[in-house]
């Protein structure tokens, strides 16, 4: 049986539950679990390692932080995975804290070179019971991946909340907007439909 400490234990509790404003608004401080962020949260996240699942001329319009190893990611992934909803532009970025193969695993994730079929292939056929992804983890990581992979990390859990998966989007009414944990589809689906436009508008004069 697998061996979690407190922080994990206690990380898991949030990813599994589903969200809950009336318990966000009561959150305090510089990172609340659910709200508006600056614009310079967006710029900075667009600047981590991740996989891109979008078209040379689109903007993204919704960024996923997930660990591989994370049973709520994987729920996340499958709802994602399917038309429309795979249309979107989006950006997965991996961290690393849930299981000593997590690092391994999402640096396996960063190398590929088909981003949306290596999402697939570890989320499609995920291990709950084990909560352990499919894609095999890299055995030979590279200082600069480790590096790259935990500033990822450290991001996530100064500067965002240290929970999975968490999700950053652009509103279409304008602003970068922050959820944490999985919603259900009804509540996933309502959240793409706010989304901004992944295309630049064209002005004329």
């Amino acid at each position: 049986m697998t061996t979690m400490n407190r922080r994990h234990f206690l990380l898991a509790s949030i990813v599994l539950l589903p969200a809950m404003p009336a318990w966000a608004g009561m959150l305090k401080g510089s990172t609340p679990l659910t709200g508006q962020r600056e614009q310079g949260v967006w710029l900075a996240v667009q600047q981590l390692a991740g996989l891109r699942l979008t078209k040379p001329e689109e903007q993204t319009q919704i960024v996923f932080f997930f660990d591989p190893n994370c049973p709520a990611c994987a729920k996340l992934w499958q709802w994602f995975d399917t038309m429309p909803r795979r249309d979107v532009a989006s950006m997965w970025i991996p961290v690393a804290y849930m299981k000593p193969t997590s690092e391994a695993r999402a640096i396996a994730l960063l190398r590929t070179a088909d981003p949306y079929a290596a999402l697939a292939q570890n989320f499609l056929t995920f291990d709950a019971a084990a909560w352990e992804g499919a894609m095999p983890p890299v055995k030979d990581a590279t200082l600069a991946e480790q590096s790259s992979l935990r500033k990822n990390t450290r991001y996530w859990s100064r500067s965002l909340f240290g929970a999975t998966p968490l999700i950053l989007y652009r509103a279409k009414a304008g602003g970068i907007w922050q959820e944490v944990g999985l919603s259900d589809a009804a509540d996933l689906d309502r959240l793409l439909s706010q989304l901004a436009t992944a295309r630049l508008s064209a002005y004329t004069k």
